[in-house]
């Protein structure tokens, strides 16, 4: 298993430590599940760049860090929601985007089509990352907890538009996908 391999998995992996670190109060929990999530975003860094210096670019791992990715987002907006540092409207935005692009990527990959990230996808997810990182900061009260929470919110509203944005930059394909998937059907 390669090293960008194995960065996606503890990823994946860190979801869990960083659930009990939101929700089981130990002294500092609030500051583990910070570094835990800032941790976990740096290995999507990191395995992007492990992967393309080692010329191992695997299909595991295009596939495994998708939903690495999908896994750790969706479960931070679903706490952050429930400790009531965002709306559920705007988790609901971003997770039906996720699934629509996903959805239409499965369906383009069968027609033989890789459909890769673009640069709103990518502004999206940094959009995203950046008002998680500042939420849990304000929710850890070190430093300026309201005025974090407050800036995290409206950090997340732009992370709702740029997923709405980029959410139409890859649907707005649909027909063309949709039509290579009916002409690889009738071949067979």
């Amino acid at each position: 298993m390669t090293l960008a391999n194995q960065l996606t998995l503890a990823r994946l992996v860190a979801i869990v430590p960083l659930m009990i670190a939101l929700y089981v109060p130990f002294p500092g929990n609030r500051i583990v599940a910070l570094l835990l999530y800032v941790a976990a975003i740096l290995t999507d860094y990191f395995d992007g760049i492990a992967a393309r210096r080692s010329n191992k670019v695997t299909g595991f791992g295009k596939l495994m860090d998708s939903i690495a990715d999908k896994a750790l987002i969706v479960s931070v907006f679903f706490a952050l929601v429930d400790l009531g540092l965002m709306a559920s409207w705007m988790a609901a935005i971003m997770v039906i985007r996720e699934f629509a692009v996903t959805g239409m990527r499965m369906v383009a990959l069968e027609g033989g089509e890789v459909i890769a990230a673009n640069r709103w996808g990518k502004a999206k997810m940094n959009a995203q990352s950046l008002a998680v990182f500042v939420l849990l900061l304000g929710y850890t009260g070190l430093w300026m907890p309201g005025f974090l929470v407050e800036v995290g919110w409206w950090l997340m509203v732009v992370a709702v538009i740029l997923t709405l944005i980029s959410g139409w930059s890859y649907l707005k394909d649909t027909p063309r996908i949709l039509s290579i998937q009916s002409r690889r059907d009738q071949r067979l």
